[in-house]
């Protein structure tokens, strides 16, 4: 693959948080020590509040209505519900929910399931901090996946 934060806009609006306003995080793994660690990166600025966390896809299926969060971060592989079957489920009750997702292993096929299931961009797990977020989430709307 020729980078590893791809991202896709599937013409989707949304209200990016003022200046200030922390983005409320989700997070959907089911390795806590990466919850631990994805924690701490994302809210070391003050930019973003994780609310949330998820040890599967069935959690997080259930979690997304009463946690509402700005964006969940998905892991791609985990056992109980993987996290394209979660993100499937999510964007069908929420279809404005921005749902990134995540893996050890920046794969080729992931930049076609970014796009067929309609999340809003894929990271490598080791490239995942609030700098590679920030950059998703303020980019304008775009028919081009961004590869990085």
């Amino acid at each position: 693959m020729a980078g590893e934060l791809i991202e896709f806009d599937s013409g989707k609006s949304y209200d990016k948080p003022n200046r200030g306003e922390s983005v409320s995080i989700m997070l959907v793994d089911d390795q806590p020590v990466f919850r631990d660690v994805a924690r701490a990166l994302l809210e070391r600025d003050g930019d973003f509040d994780v609310i949330a966390e998820a040890s599967d896809g069935i959690d997080a299926v259930e979690m997304i209505e009463s946690v509402g969060p700005d964006v969940v971060i998905m892991d791609i592989q985990m056992s109980a519900m993987s996290g394209i079957e979660a993100t499937r489920k999510i964007l069908m009750e929420h279809p404005t929910a921005r749902v990134v997702l995540t893996s050890m292993t920046a794969e080729s096929e992931y930049l076609r399931l970014v796009r067929e299931i309609g999340a809003l961009a894929f990271i490598a797990k080791r490239n995942l901090n609030a700098s590679s977020l920030r950059s998703i989430l303020d980019r304008g709307p775009s028919n081009e996946p961004l590869a990085a």
